[in-house]
């Protein structure tokens, strides 16, 4: 399979390189900050012999932003996933048909046009494929 076509997914005004710095230097400073404050509800804690509660509600919310974090960069990188895969399966049908790689700009609203009558062309031929096989 050939490369993909760039999209608007993986264009950045970074390189990469400076992009996964810039992610990096955000990810200490957040990790700073929670720290901090997880840090600042500690000595609370042991000052006034109470406030765990918020300590341990201050650990569990790092955890929940950090989990967060995470799945958003997973679904960024599903999103790219799927829209490539949707732009393999357009190249692969129009050759299957026969007809012409016509270049359409992946912004315009007559890509998805496109993208969705493929879609829909391909669920028809396996609906009719597999009635054929149970119903000859």
């Amino acid at each position: 399979m050939s490369d993909p076509a760039p999209n608007g997914l993986t264009q950045s005004r970074w390189p990469k390189r400076i992009g996964r710095l810039i992610d990096a230097i955000c990810l200490v400073a957040l990790i700073a900050v929670f720290m901090t404050v997880i840090y600042g509800f500690w000595l609370r804690a042991m000052w006034a012999h109470g406030y765990y509660l918020a300590v341990a509600v201050a650990i569990l919310g790092a955890f929940v932003i950090l989990i967060g974090l995470a799945q958003q960069a997973i679904a960024a990188r599903d999103v790219a996933t799927w829209r490539d895969m949707a732009e393999w399966q357009i190249r692969a049908a129009r050759a299957a048909a026969g007809k012409s790689d016509d270049e359409i700009e992946p912004h315009s609203a007559a890509y998805y046009e496109v993208l969705i009558g493929t879609l829909v062309a391909h669920a028809e031929q396996d609906e009719q494929d597999i009635a054929r096989e149970h119903y000859p």
